[in-house]
C-alpha cells in the first residue's frame, strides 16, 4: 500500500500525462495505492478519478507541498514523484521487491531516470537542446556529474533526490519533513538527504532500469534560466541554514562585476543565441549558456543574501 505525493507547480498539460501514466502502469499492480496531487500553481489540475485527490497549496513552495501530501496520506509507503516524471512496470517491481525487503526500514529508495527518446531527439533541433545534451542534463547520471554511479546496479549513494523517492512514512516522519525555508525545488533535497544520512537512514539508488523524464515543456531557454536563478536562491537559502562553507560562491570581483554585466543584458544575449541556432556555431552558444548559467546562479544567490 502506498501513497504517491506529486507535487506541480502551473503545469497542468505534464502533469495530467504524469498522472494517466501513473494510473495505467498501477491499475493492473496488486498495488492498493492512492495519488495525491498537490497544486501550489493558479493552473486547474482536473482529473476525474477517485483514487486520485487534487488538493491546493498555492505559492506555498514545493518542500511545503510534499509536507502537506504526507498529512494528508493514508498508507505507510510514500512515493514523492514530480510532476513529469514517467513510471513503469519494472520501477513498479522495483518498488514492490523495496518495500517488502527489509531495506525498507534503513534506506530510502531512488530509481535513475532519463529524457525519452522524443525528447531528446526534439534538442538536437536546436543549439540550446543540443547545449542540454553536451552538459548530459538529460539523465540523473548528468545531473549527478557522473559521481558515484555504477550502471546496471542497486547501491548506496550520499545523495537523494526527490524527484522519485521511496520512503516509510515513519522514516519521513522520524527526520522532521522537508525544510519549509526553502520556497523553491533544489536544495531542499540536499537538506533533507543530510537530515535523512543524520537519521541513520541510507539511500539507495537503483539503475537497473530508467523512468522517463517528461520535461517536453522545458527546453525552453529563458524557462531553465529563470530555474538557474531559483537555483542561487535556494543555494543561499542552505548555506545560511546550514553554514555549509562548500556551498558558498567566491566569486573574484571582477567576475562578479562581469556576471553582473551579463544579468543586466541577458535578454539581448539571449536573443543572440538565437540567431546562432546552427549547429556550426555551437562552439559559442555553448560557451554563452554556461556564461548565462553562471550569472543567473550569482544573481538569485546574491539576491537572496541582500534580504539579511
Amino acid at each position: 500500500m502506498i501513497s504517491i505525493i506529486i507535487p506541480t507547480y502551473n503545469r497542468s498539460k505534464i502533469v495530467n500525462k504524469t498522472i494517466q501514466k501513473t494510473l495505467k502502469v498501477l491499475e493492473n499492480k496488486n498495488i492498493e495505492f492512492e495519488i495525491i496531487v498537490v497544486n501550489d500553481g493558479d493552473e486547474e489540475v482536473c482529473v476525474e478519478d477517485n483514487r486520485v485527490k487534487i488538493v491546493k497549496n498555492t505559492k506555498k513552495g514545493v518542500a511545503s507541498a510534499r509536507n502537506y501530501g504526507v498529512s494528508l496520506s493514508k498508507h505507510d509507503f510514500l512515493l514523492f514523484l514530480d510532476d513529469d516524471m514517467l513510471i513503469n512496470d519494472s520501477s513498479v517491481e522495483i518498488i514492490t521487491n523495496f518495500i517488502n525487503s527489509d531495506k525498507k526500514e534503513k534506506f530510502c529508495l531512488n530509481i535513475d531516470w532519463i529524457y525519452p527518446k522524443t525528447l531528446i531527439e526534439l534538442c538536437e533541433k536546436s543549439n540550446f537542446g543540443r547545449y542540454l545534451t553536451k552538459i548530459n542534463y538529460i539523465s540523473m547520471k548528468g545531473c549527478l556529474n557522473g559521481k558515484y554511479w555504477e550502471p546496471n546496479k542497486e547501491y548506496e549513494i550520499p545523495v537523494l533526490s526527490s524527484a522519485f523517492l521511496v520512503i516509510t512514512k515513519s522514516n519521513f516522519n522520524k527526520v522532521g519533513g522537508y525544510d519549509e525555508n526553502y520556497p523553491f525545488s533544489g536544495f531542499e533535497d540536499k537538506d533533507f538527504a543530510f537530515r535523512v544520512k543524520n537519521a541513520g537512514i541510507n539511500t539507495l539508488l537503483n539503475t537497473t532500469t530508467s523512468i522517463f523524464h517528461n520535461e517536453e515543456d522545458r527546453l525552453d531557454i529563458y524557462d531553465w534560466m529563470k530555474r538557474r536563478y531559483r537555483e542561487g536562491v535556494t543555494r543561499a537559502k542552505f548555506v545560511k541554514l546550514n553554514n555549509d562553507n562548500n556551498f558558498i560562491i567566491k566569486h573574484v570581483f571582477f567576475k562578479r562585476i562581469f556576471y553582473e554585466l551579463v544579468y543586466l543584458k541577458r535578454n539581448i544575449i539571449i536573443k543572440l543565441t538565437k540567431l546562432l541556432n546552427y549547429k556550426f556555431f555551437d562552439i559559442i552558444s555553448f560557451c554563452i549558456f554556461r556564461l548565462l548559467t553562471g550569472a543567473y546562479i550569482w544573481k538569485g544567490y546574491k539576491d537572496e543574501f541582500k534580504k539579511d
